[in-house]
């Protein structure tokens, strides 16, 4: 089952913690980097490919800054767009409709925001590939 690792960077606080996310991990503990230190920036990054999910990174973070969310198989193709490794993701559009209103209601930080940037055009989704732009015309075969 994929998941999604997501590390607040504003909780994230390097410098004050203990690196419990790593020194609990029992993935990392059986030498498989689940979670490795970002030299540059110091602080953590999940694998998301190797992450079983056990939620104990989660729970010995002690600033509450991991977040893991396990996704069904079929949503992991719909990334619509994605701001860096272990950032948040956006999954699927609504479909707006001609001489129809669409509201977007939820709370902070659901995307709200970018998704109006990407149907207004001021923003060109990445699809979840955060190395490689994609072109107009590969956002164009995706939707």
């Amino acid at each position: 089952m994929p998941r999604i690792a997501v590390i607040d960077r504003d909780l994230c606080k390097p410098k004050e913690c203990y690196r419990e996310c790593l020194r609990f991990c029992p993935l990392v503990r059986n030498k498989v980097m689940a979670i490795e230190i970002n030299e540059e920036l110091q602080r953590p990054i999940i694998k998301e490919n190797l992450c079983v999910g056990c939620g104990i990174c989660v729970k010995k973070c002690p600033f509450s800054a991991i977040t893991i969310v396990n996704l069904p198989e079929e949503i992991e193709r719909e990334c619509v767009h994605q701001y860096g490794a272990n950032g948040f993701r956006l999954y699927r559009l609504p479909p707006p409709r001609r001489g129809q209103v669409l509201g977007l209601i939820g709370p902070n930080g659901t995307g709200k925001t970018t998704i109006l940037r990407i149907l207004a055009g001021d923003l060109i989704p990445n699809l979840g590939n955060v190395e490689l732009r994609p072109t107009k015309d590969d956002v164009v075969r995706f939707f």
